[in-house]
């Protein structure tokens, strides 16, 4: 019988935790269970996909890191997004994370062939919901919402050739400004959508895509221009395939409590209380 891994149980008599080590045979990183996930995003939107996955596993632990300071990442050149991108990889492996989670779009279109190549553990990323959006699409059309940049990435022109039938693609730069801001409501921001979809008022609309993790936390908003139409993003696609990749490597942390979330921020402690007041009142 050949064995994949070992794995070691090691337990704590002082702080009274059990430790699960597993041993991989195949030269890959030797990682404990309880080791955190870490979520990397250009600021706060990534909060969205955490969320999700913390539905799907709420006995993991995460380290969660917006790069605030460098949103948004929607109007950059490639190579800028690639370099930031490796950047936030690089410390949170610098941190013990046994898997990586790119929450951007943007992000995963320039850079996640390159940090899966590169890192000892595995990454994935998220990306515009469309081949989702077209089980759901009955006769009308699918509005696709993301960044400049992940509509240019190689990524989302290959998912738009497969699943692209009826799709309207609609940049909206500085979107998502308005939730780095904590502006989901208001004038300005009603302002600014009605803009953006007055080519579209009399296009029936059967799915909305939010590509950029920033957008889920603006359906509200949203909602109020396309009653009818159902808003999707890719975090529910994200979450089981990460639970997938973890049970298939026995890296599932099989402790019977909650996991602990840390929360940190290239744009300093007030980015941080920002990101804290958002996760909080959306949490459900």
């Amino acid at each position: 019988m050949a064995f994949d891994s070992l794995r070691c149980g090691l337990y704590n008599k002082k702080t009274n935790i059990e430790y699960i080590l597993v041993v991989n045979f195949k030269g890959e990183k030797i990682m404990p269970s309880h080791s955190p996930i870490g979520f990397f995003d250009s600021g706060i939107g990534g909060l969205s996909v955490l969320q999700q996955v913390r539905r799907v596993l709420p006995n993991e632990n995460y380290l969660y890191y917006g790069d605030s300071k460098n949103a948004p990442y929607g109007i950059r050149e490639p190579q800028d997004i690639l370099e930031l991108t490796s950047s936030a990889a690089e410390y949170l492996m610098g941190l013990g994370i046994k898997a990586l989670v790119i929450a951007c779009n943007t992000a995963t279109g320039v850079s996640l062939q390159t940090l899966k190549n590169k890192l000892p553990i595995p990454v994935l990323g998220i990306q515009p919901a469309l081949e989702e959006a077209q089980r759901l699409r009955k006769n009308g059309k699918v509005l696709a919402l993301a960044t400049p940049a992940t509509f240019k990435t190689e990524r989302f022109k290959t998912i738009y050739q497969q699943h692209g039938d009826e799709v309207i693609v609609l940049p909206a730069p500085g979107l998502m400004d308005f939730v780095e801001k904590g502006e989901l409501t208001g004038d300005k921001l009603d302002a600014f959508l009605f803009a953006l979809f007055l080519p579209y008022e009399h296009t029936p609309i059967d799915v909305i895509v939010l590509g950029c993790t920033h957008y889920p936390f603006l359906k509200g908003a949203i909602a109020k221009y396309f009653p009818s139409a159902r808003q999707i993003d890719d975090s529910p696609r994200v979450a089981g395939e990460l639970q997938d990749i973890l049970q298939t490597k026995n890296l599932l942390n099989l402790q019977q409590a909650k996991g602990e979330l840390e929360v940190m921020s290239s744009g300093g402690d007030e980015a941080v209380r920002r990101m804290r007041s958002l996760y909080n009142a959306f949490d459900a």
